[in-house]
């Protein structure tokens, strides 16, 4: 589906609101949990959207994973078994694995079908 020129309202709080244009809508669906978007923003480009919020883009994702994982990997002695809870879009997994020391993985996420369509439609994020 071409949505092109359409814009998009978030509401951040009851006194701010951002609004962007979206080139695409990748994917919709209703999991059991939420409304999952996949869309191709202008600003941001792909992005996954969970109950009409932006969650993750592609543009600085890795901003927040980074900062997420490698102030507690670093301050830990020698990690080995990490546990994530949550993660779906995969960010958070793909820097830990960047430490040498991690032996597994366990990644819990409460919704498979945004674990399933990140790694489909996101790509980059894992």
């Amino acid at each position: 589906m071409n949505i092109q020129n359409k814009w998009y309202f978030e509401t951040i709080t009851s006194d701010l609101m951002i609004l962007y244009s979206i080139r695409d809508l990748i994917h919709f669906s209703q999991s059991a949990y939420q409304r999952v978007e996949i869309v191709d923003s202008v600003p941001f480009g792909r992005c996954l959207m969970l109950d009409g919020k932006i969650q993750s883009s592609e543009s600085d994702e890795y901003l927040y994973h980074e900062a997420l994982v490698h102030p507690v990997m670093l301050l830990h002695p020698h990690p080995k078994k990490i546990f994530i809870g949550g993660g779906g879009e995969g960010g958070t997994l793909r820097e830990v694995l960047k430490h040498k020391s991690v032996d597994s993985v366990t990644m819990v996420d409460i919704d498979e079908q945004v674990v399933d369509l990140c790694k489909k439609f996101l790509p980059n994020h894992h």
